[in-house]
């Protein structure tokens, strides 16, 4: 059995087997990027000249990182796709791009018949493994299916797994809706807001979506389903459970929802994880294999075009102590804990998006919510823009003192009409900066 599969597969371990499960673990990570690196050499104007063959961790170790701004620079000085191209432009059959809601240029990713196959056999054998998804469900994606990767692999990650995939791709919200009951959708995969705005939408209608038969929901695109109070929400709403899933464009699918709801499970049999640690210097020079700070990744099974020592600007709290689920693979713990570019400093504290995100959603009379962020006197003031019930506006006052309680900062409180914030299907936009 390949190492990947026993790795996810096994039960927990008897003591002092994890060490051993490990160190396979990074002989067959060595031996892959070794394979690779040398095939980047060869013929990735990229990487080419950033790179040296890779026979050791001591030799990964001085290679450097790559960053977001860099690969958009490459895109911007040989358009439209730049240097990160392994193999002549005939042999690539998928184009996407990024979303480009952090502001900057959306990034367009190509991909190869392996490399998407990789993408596939990921989706099937870990995300929806791990959620319990099986050739027997039904699985609704609701999206829109344009240039941005989203779901698409989780689509033709469903057909690989032998489910009946179905796509919500140009349907409004009621049709999406009327879908899943009549065609007895047993597995919804979308982002978290979007799994709200279609509880909120189907109970507007009278439609009791907890008696229907949906019983998982998949989610990425955002930080929601990892966040307790949020990924609650959506288990109370759908009478399901309710499972993460962690990835980028650049990347690929990189993690699944632990079943004990108490993280994300980074997949290290397809790529190799590193935490940059809180506070690390503009350019390091190392990496911690786990801790809290910005998550570094290396894809393994991408090389047409892919990423080495990627700076992903996500924040996690990255274990390797062993997970009650079974799993050997490192737990991203509660997730991914937020960007490093979304967070705010208020008054001596530091804020992200997902803490406030995980109060708020304790309060049904809030439908929905937005940070709108502003520099004060060179200081950052935040006031939290809420969708509340109507007249039951006292929440105001209750979720201020919540926040002051629970996070340490004043935050302000301003209620709008419902309805008035977006509801995308693709990432939302948590902090508005003015």
């Amino acid at each position: 059995m390949p190492i990947a599969a026993r790795v996810f597969r096994r039960s927990c371990p008897p003591r002092g087997e994890g060490a051993i499960i490990l160190d396979q673990v990074r002989e067959h990570q060595l031996a892959r990027l070794s394979v690779g690196i040398d095939e980047l050499l060869a013929s990735n104007r990229f990487y080419a000249e950033r790179l040296h063959a890779v026979r050791s961790w001591d030799d990964f170790a001085r290679l450097p990182f790559t960053t977001k701004p860099e690969l958009v620079a490459d895109q911007a000085a040989v358009p439209p796709f730049g240097t990160n191209l392994t193999y002549p432009l005939e042999q690539y059959v998928r184009l996407h791009q990024t979303s480009g809601s952090s502001g900057s240029r959306p990034l367009r990713w190509l991909d190869t018949a392996d490399s998407w196959a990789w993408w596939r056999r990921i989706w099937a054998e870990h995300i929806y493994a791990a959620a319990g998804v099986s050739a027997r469900d039904r699985v609704f994606l609701a999206f829109s299916f344009g240039p941005f990767v989203g779901f698409w692999s989780a689509f033709e990650g469903s057909e690989h797994l032998g489910a009946l995939t179905m796509t919500g791709g140009s349907m409004t919200t009621e049709q999406r809706l009327d879908a899943i009951i009549e065609l007895g959708v047993t597995v919804l995969v979308c982002t978290p807001t979007y799994a709200l705005r279609l509880a909120e939408v189907a109970a507007s209608a009278g439609v009791d979506l907890a008696a229907s038969p949906v019983r998982l929901t998949v989610h990425a695109g955002e930080a929601g389903a990892s966040i307790p109070a949020t990924r609650a929400l959506i288990e109370r709403s759908y009478g399901a459970r309710c499972f993460d899933h962690t990835g980028m464009s650049e990347l690929g699918p990189t993690g699944f929802g632990c079943p004990t709801g108490l993280g994300v499970h980074l997949i290290e049999t397809e790529f190799i994880f590193e935490v940059l640690p809180d506070g690390a210097a503009p350019l390091p020079e190392a990496t911690a294999p786990a801790g809290r700070g910005e998550l570094v990744a290396t894809n393994l099974g991408r090389w047409g075009s892919p990423v080495v020592r990627y700076r992903t600007g996500d924040v996690v709290e990255l274990s390797r102590a062993g997970c009650s689920c079974g799993s050997d693979l490192p737990l991203a713990v509660g997730g991914i804990l937020g960007r490093v570019d979304d967070m705010l400093t208020v008054r001596g504290v530091n804020l992200y998006p997902a803490q406030v995100e995980d109060i708020v959603r304790r309060y049904p009379d809030v439908l929905e919510f937005q940070i709108s962020h502003r520099r004060e006197r060179h200081m950052d003031e935040v006031t939290l823009v809420l969708e509340v019930e109507a007249g039951r506006y006292a929440v105001l006052d209750v979720l201020s003192a919540e926040l002051r309680k629970l996070l340490g900062v004043r935050v302000d409180c301003r209620a709008v009409d419902p309805g008035t914030l977006p509801r995308g299907e693709l990432k939302s936009r948590r902090v508005v900066r003015h």
